[in-house]
């Protein structure tokens, strides 16, 4: 795997404050307060790895997945700790349900907050990069860290960018990421260089 020069972990970290936070004034007129998303770092690891920054294998999380097709394929995934799930959850309906009753709309409720982040993503890196890209139909999913990363792609690279969602109230946690194989991932370096030459 190609090391990321200096420049493109730089490029790519641009890329991804810029798309979340273009995201952030949609999260916060459902959640009816103000969001901060913070973008601090972007790390590529194999699966295998992933664990050691998501948590635990044997932890819960919610993921809501997010295919794409376009000059790179994969899927990106926006993942949060059960627990901080549940907190978005209710963030998003207040006081209107009993907790008891919060699960029945998680599903729902986590899928509308993955099509905010997880397209303004896509479609940010669309427009920086001067391509197009195809999504699917985001789809909720529930597990450990290798049941939502699937169990078929332990040598795929994840692109892990890990956010911050600061309210008002809380400080909820989650996770953007994207799964890619090692062609898409080369076809991603190739379009950050086509990037940053355009500002050379």
């Amino acid at each position: 795997m190609q090391v990321l020069t200096s420049m493109q972990k730089d490029a790519l970290c641009e890329l991804f404050n810029i798309s979340v936070g273009q995201s952030a004034a949609a999260l916060g007129a459902m959640l009816n307060d103000e969001v901060l998303l913070s973008v601090p770092e972007v790390r590529f690891v194999t699966v295998n790895d992933v664990t050691d920054h998501l948590g635990k294998a044997s932890a819960t999380m919610y993921c809501i997945r997010q295919p794409f097709k376009g000059p790179f394929n994969g899927n990106a995934l926006l993942i949060f700790p059960e627990e901080k799930s549940l907190a978005l959850v209710h963030a998003l309906v207040g006081d209107l349900l009993p907790g008891n009753e919060l699960a029945d709309v998680q599903s729902d409720a986590l899928r509308e907050v993955g099509n905010i982040v997880l397209n303004s993503c896509i479609s940010s890196l669309a427009h920086m990069l001067e391509t197009s890209f195809e999504c699917g139909l985001a789809t909720v999913d529930s597990g450990d860290t290798r049941k939502i990363l699937g169990t078929r792609v332990q040598n795929h690279l994840v692109m892990l960018i890990q956010i911050r969602f600061s309210l008002k109230q809380q400080n909820i946690e989650g996770f953007v990421v994207f799964v890619m194989n090692t062609t898409s991932y080369d076809d991603l370096l190739h379009g950050v260089d086509v990037f940053i030459a355009r500002f050379s």
